[in-house]
């Protein structure tokens, strides 16, 4: 088992977790809370394994800094994006966006060469994975989640380009996973403590196991494809995480009872070429 394989069996393992923290987030009764839980969690258990990593370098630092950035202004998309949508809806759009991105950045900024059949799987799976949107008629009601989802899927890129940069350029993967979740899980909940304190109390009192949940499949989700980062093309990685949307489908179907038809299934068939695209190219 090479690299590569290594990699695309990570990144298919954190698309499941992926789909099923942001399920979590999008079945609370408050997303702000939720996510907060989440991220609390995410901030609990790597506070608890930061003695065990080295402190990172200044270079380092600063992929950690700016990441954080992009990450907190994602979050916030994300959170309007279910407050105004459906999970179905905003989940496709919103993972559909970074692959495309993520090419054209780590072609630009990273100089990593994809060979014709990979680009022609990452393109593939972004088709398949926006149409997903379009199961339903368009309405002027699903024009803000859709637009807010977008946005959500531009800081995916974004910071998915700079942590590629900054995991290889750590001493190791776990160092780069730690203090990044440690700097990164901070703002929401913060946020949620001095906006609305006693409402998070209460969520936490009430549904605890779910920011559990969530924040354990969070950290590891991310955590996977920072390792498969440091092992293979960063846009081959983020194409193949974008699977998720699959997962996400049935989660819609089974849990929030929406659509799951014959078009929904011919995306996910495209979605599935396109992994296989990827997988014998390599």
């Amino acid at each position: 088992m090479d690299n590569s394989d290594i990699a695309i069996t990570l990144v298919l393992i954190s698309a499941f977790m992926h789909a099923t923290w942001n399920a979590v987030v999008r079945a609370g009764s408050s997303r702000f809370m939720t996510l907060a839980m989440v991220d609390g969690t995410a901030l609990v258990i790597c506070l608890l394994a930061l003695p065990f990593v080295s402190v990172p370098s200044l270079e380092v630092w600063g992929y950690i800094l700016v990441s954080v950035g992009l990450n907190t202004v994602y979050r916030l998309f994300l959170i309007k994006a279910y407050e105004a949508g459906d999970f179905g809806q905003v989940y496709p759009v919103m993972r559909g966006i970074p692959p495309v991105l993520v090419a054209l950045f780590s072609y630009f900024l990273l100089h990593e060469q994809l060979s014709r059949e990979v680009l022609a799987g990452v393109v593939l799976i972004c088709v398949g994975i926006i149409s997903l949107t379009f199961v339903r008629r368009m309405t002027a009601q699903m024009l803000k989640p859709i637009l807010m989802a977008v946005c959500a899927g531009a800081f995916i890129a974004a910071y998915t380009v700079v942590d590629a940069k900054g995991v290889r350029a750590s001493e190791t993967v776990l160092q780069y996973i730690i203090y990044l979740t440690v700097f990164q899980s901070i703002p929401i909940p913060v946020l949620a403590f001095s906006r609305e304190r006693l409402a998070l109390m209460r969520a936490i009192r009430g549904h605890w196991r779910v920011g559990l949940l969530g924040g354990v499949f969070y950290l590891a989700s991310y955590g996977l494809v920072l390792f498969a980062l440091s092992l293979d093309a960063v846009a081959k990685v983020s194409a193949l995480r974008e699977t998720s949307v699959i997962i996400g489908a049935i989660i819609a179907a089974l849990f929030f009872h929406e659509q799951f038809g014959w078009r929904r299934m011919l995306s996910a068939f495209v979605i599935v070429c396109g992994i296989i695209l990827i997988k014998v190219s390599t």
